[in-house]
């Protein structure tokens, strides 16, 4: 397994994403994320779930941080939609 700084995967991304190892990527000593080199055409269904469950939780706490409801979000989306087809 290989470790890169943030920096380091940024300016190598092209490279190290060719290579079937995985990269730990660190900010200042500290795990920030991680590259795991996916195996075949399809991503595994444990790994979709764990994923889905893990943006739905950021989501869902970035909402309520920002004080957004689910009805509010869906309003503006339709007024954006309106608004792009009158152009």
């Amino acid at each position: 397994m290989k470790t890169a700084t943030v920096r380091q995967f940024r300016d190598r991304a092209t490279s190290l994403l060719k290579q079937e190892e995985p990269i730990i990527v660190t900010r200042h000593g500290k795990i920030v994320g991680f590259f795991l080199p996916a195996v075949g055409e399809a991503l595994p269904l444990e790994i979709k779930r764990d994923l889905f469950s893990t943006l739905t939780d950021e989501i869902r706490a970035s909402m309520k941080g920002r004080g957004l409801t689910e009805d509010a979000i869906l309003a503006d989306f339709e007024k954006a939609r309106k608004t792009r087809r009158r152009r």
